[in-house]
């Protein structure tokens, strides 16, 4: 009987199979690095390993701006005039024209109140921009001409819109019929509180992405440098990630290491990427540089005797200068430029057209030198991050091996110089990354890991928080001081979870708080708080009544329990659970003979001789379940035993007690604090916006392809109008008739039409190729034509020629011979082709050029077709059949041989029988003579 099992090749087979459909299955992974002047993407796809997004404009990173041009024509009434939405590069081109909807360096907004002094900082680089708080948050939002909803755009709104330009460039970047790219992962500054991360986190489900987590910068950083290096399990390396850009500075101890870990029955060898300690400087950067070179070239066109006659006027010139919207975004954009050019040369020149009331600036010598003396107050705050680092981290600046750099501040000649003293020279400074990629590298890489989708080297890592969590309540309503209880110390591992007890009894309330360390400028040095949740029970008293019916637990026994855990995902902390619990005794039960059977053969727990851990079902803010227990062992209490019966009864043995604790949940309710979120309502009204411009924008690309397509066609017509085919093929009122509106469509391109939908431009065009295409066809059919006689003639020749070979082909057998009706009927064929070719070439020549064709080129192709096929069938059929006559005679040669064989065998069978029987014979003759003794 045959088996059912699968053989070891065919579950093989199987598993490649189920293996490659999974991955051509699995979704894409976008990693997205949002810097405060730079936007980095990375993508990795089945089919694409780990690549750069690049930009339409086909760069590595596009700037982190959007703007709003304003529609050309206004709207009809009604209908809102959608403005055209421009990224990067042509945001920041047209911040000169349009400073009040430009909105570049949105990073540092995020999760901010509209008073916040980032804010403050934000509107004095950006004055023509016009802030105000957000209805239902209070954070940011701007006021703007081109937003259809209340003349308001929020930074989540506006990020997102980024975001989606990202996405769609990645999109192209993975294919026509490529599944949709949904799964992201950002790069986030060490120090970004969850404020911040909401935000972000915000925008993102506006751009309709689902975030599959946050990494921080220097670990994004670490994890690109370890996917290419091995390292020792017994001897780590420490490398501090200094990562300075645009608007921070961040400094990351991290230690590299291999690892042993359990793989199954086996083991294996992992890398391990861990962050020791951190240091930041929130506002340390490149734009804080650019203030500096703003200022320089700004007193020296205050200075100027241009300026001074601009700005005569002015009470304050360099204020009037710095508050003017379009001559500050034009200073801030040259300052970068200069900065940036100061950086690999040691001086350059700065001019700005139409800087401030029409007047130009050119400004005199700018060194390197006058520079680093601008910013040399920054030159300790250069360096404190890494010291910070190196405190927190518990390690000397000797245990560190290199310092890895990454962000484009870093190339600033003044901030190298001070990094090359701290470490002690330039060979210390690790150039193995790249500074713009490497974190966008590394968070794409970690996103494909933890997806399971991807086969990737398995690093493992181990983040931390950088700022201290604790819990704020009131011990009893009639308590004064509210108590503070620590839950996590700065830097606590990501992932961790820790269990606070209470010591309340009743429903009460609590906070959780995050503890921020003094801001730099803070004389007082006072800590700061970041509220994160306003927790409150619902059914403390309940459940502690439950406990007491139920397991008879006395209120000092009963005590309350919340765990807090810092989100594995975000980095957030959040109060995952909460029970109440008390311990009592109760018998132990009795094990029966499976419980011996696992404890021979080391299965199982012994619950004698060590203590089972508690567990207990997740809390919600739903109503409590069913209570779990966990148990621990305790010595055997003594009690005394009861007979019946008979006065010889054996004594029973007395029932071990142990201890039991008996847990209930307790249902909360965690509201956030602070900030609150968006309500649902507020993000369908912004999704639905975010999707008009979308739609808008769809329709203003498919205008203006039209509007290409018609001007293309526009010439290339004109072309065709001195064509001797196409004259041929037309008349002349015909083609006066396209002239007058290929004039009229020109004109109308450049006039009234420059603004006319997609269904005016298409109808243009149409009009125009109603006109032109017929002649074009006629075109082709009388310059494709002639040379399509001949060949039909060509084969009409050479079919009579093949057909008096075949005549006279010689055959063994008659019936591979053509006879005279096929070769009859083959001439017929071409015979009537040669009469139909004569008589349609005539009445083909009879016609104008401008008529419609009766010889056309489909049907001489046709007729053309037709004459090979018909003589190519016939030589095939004989082919056939001369190949089977082929087989047969080999199949009768075979059969012959065959008998020849049978009958060759059986004479030799019979001479063999024949010989055997006259042997036999000649023995039984000797057997039979008389035996004659030789007798002395």
């Amino acid at each position: 009987m045959r088996s059912k099992t699968l053989s070891n090749a065919a579950l093989t087979s199987l598993f490649v199979l189920l293996v490659t459909q999974y991955a051509s299955a699995a979704s894409a992974i976008l990693g997205i690095d949002i810097g405060q002047e730079f936007i980095k993407a990375a993508l990795v796809k089945p089919g694409i390993p780990l690549e750069i997004v690049l930009t339409k404009d086909t760069k590595r990173k596009e700037a982190s701006a959007i703007g709003f041009k304003p529609a050309n024509t206004p709207a009809k009434e009604g209908e809102f005039a959608f403005p055209e939405r421009l990224y990067g590069a042509d945001a920041i081109n047209l911040a000169g024209r349009f400073p009040n909807d430009v909105y570049p360096n949105l990073k540092q907004l995020l999760g901010k109140l509209a008073v916040d002094d980032v804010v403050t900082t934000y509107s004095g680089r950006y004055p023509a921009l016009e802030i105000l708080p957000s209805l239902e948050q209070g954070t940011v939002a701007f006021m703007s001409k081109s937003s259809p909803k209340n003349g308001v755009f929020t930074v989540e709104e506006l990020l997102a819109m980024q975001l989606k330009a990202i996405v769609a460039q990645a999109q192209a970047m993975a294919g026509a019929g490529a599944a949709p790219i949904k799964d992201v992962v950002f790069t986030v500054p060490t120090f970004f509180l969850p404020g911040e991360k909401h935000a972000l986190t915000l925008a993102a489900e506006l751009a309709r992405l689902n975030v599959m987590g946050f990494v921080s910068d220097g670990l994004a950083v670490g994890l690109n440098y370890a996917t290419t290096r091995t390292f020792d399990e017994k001897n780590p390396e420490y490398h501090i990630v200094y990562d300075m850009g645009a608007g921070s500075t961040t400094a990351s101890v991290l230690r590299f290491q291999g690892k042993t870990v359990k793989d199954g029955r086996f083991k294996k060898s992992v890398q391990e990427v861990s962050v020791m300690g951190v240091g930041y400087d929130r506002t340390l950067g490149g734009d804080l540089f650019n203030e500096k070179m703003v200022g320089l070239l700004a007193a020296d066109f205050v200075g100027s005797k241009k300026g001074q006659k601009a700005l005569a006027s002015a009470e304050d010139p360099n204020m009037a200068l710095r508050l003017n919207g379009r001559a500050a975004a034009k200073l801030w954009r040259e300052a970068t430029r200069s900065r940036q050019i100061l950086s690999a040369n040691t001086e350059t020149f700065s001019s700005v057209e139409s800087l401030f009331e029409d007047v130009d600036f050119r400004s005199g010598k700018l060194t390197r030198v006058q520079f680093e003396d601008a910013i040399k107050e920054y030159e300790p705050r250069i360096t404190r991050p890494i010291l910070n680092a190196l405190e927190k981290a518990g390690i000397s600046l000797d245990q560190v091996n290199t310092i890895i750099l990454h962000g484009g501040a870093v190339r600033t000649p003044f901030v190298g110089k001070k990094l090359e003293e701290i470490v002690g020279g330039p060979e210390r400074i690790s150039k193995n990354v790249n500074p713009d990629e490497a974190a966008v590298f590394g968070a794409t890489f970690k996103g494909a890991g933890e997806s399971g989708s991807f086969k990737v080297k398995e690093i493992e890592t181990r983040d931390t928080n950088p700022y201290g969590v604790s819990v704020n309540y009131l011990k009893s309503e009639k308590a004064a001081k509210e108590t503070k209880q620590n839950v996590f110390a700065p830097g606590s591992v990501i992932g961790r979870k820790k269990v606070v007890r209470f010591p309340h009894k009743q429903d009460f309330e609590f906070e959780v708080v995050h503890n921020l360390p003094p801001r730099l400028d803070d004389p007082m040095q006072l800590v700061g708080v970041e509220l994160l949740w306003d927790v409150k029970s619902t059914n403390v008293t309940e459940s502690i009544k439950k406990l007491q019916e139920d397991f008879k637990c006395t209120e000092t026994t009963i005590s309350t329990h919340f765990a807090i855990a810092i989100g594995k995902k975000d980095g957030i902390p959040v109060v995952s659970k909460g029970w109440v619990e008390c311990e009592v005794e109760v018998p132990e039960e009795k094990k029966g003979i499976v419980d011996g059977v696992k404890k021979a053969f080391g299965f199982g727990k012994d619950k004698d001789s060590s203590s089972s851990s508690s567990s207990s079902s997740s809390s919600s803010s739903s109503s409590s379940s069913s209570p779990s227990s966990s148990s621990s062992s305790t010595p055997a209490a003594s009690s005394s035993t009861t007979t019946t019966g008979t006065a010889s009864a054996t004594p029973e043995a007395t029932p071990k007690l142990i201890k039991k604790t008996q847990r209930i949940p307790v249902a909360f309710t965690a509201n956030k604090a602070g900030i609150p979120f968006l309500s649902a309502a507020a993000k369908t009204a912004l999704k639905g916006e975010i999707a008009s411009f979308d739609t808008r924008d769809k329709t203003r690309r498919a205008i203006e392809e039209a509007r290409n397509e018609l001007e293309a066609f526009t010439y290339k017509t004109r072309e065709l109008l001195y064509n001797d085919a196409f004259v041929l093929s037309s008349t002349e009122e015909t083609r006066e008739k396209l002239t007058t509106l290929l004039d009229e469509a020109g004109d109308w391109l450049y006039g009234d039409g420059a603004q006319a939908s997609l269904f005016d431009v298409r109808a243009k065009l149409k009009a125009l190729k109603d006109i032109e295409a017929p002649i074009t066809v006629r075109k082709n059919e009388h310059e494709t034509r002639p040379a399509l006689i001949k060949l039909v003639r060509q084969s009409v020749d050479q079919g009579r020629v093949l057909l008096g070979a075949l005549q006279n082909v010689s055959a063994e057998d008659e019936s591979l011979k053509y006879t005279d009706e096929e070769v009859a009927g083959l001439t017929k064929h071409h015979d009537d082709a040669e009469t139909w070719l004569n008589e349609m070439e005539k009445k083909q020549e009879a016609l104008a050029g401008h008529e419609e064709p009766v010889l056309t080129v489909k049907e001489l192709n046709a007729r053309k077709d037709k004459l090979e096929k018909v003589v190519m069938e016939a030589v095939q059929a004989k082919s056939r059949a001369a190949e089977e006559l082929k087989k047969k005679k080999a199949k009768e040669e075979r059969e012959k041989k065959m008998k020849e064989r049978e009958e060759e065998k059986k004479k030799k069978e019979a001479e063999e029988e024949k010989k055997k029987k006259s042997e036999a014979e000649k023995a039984e003759t000797e057997t039979a003579k008389p035996e004659v003794k030789d007798e002395l």
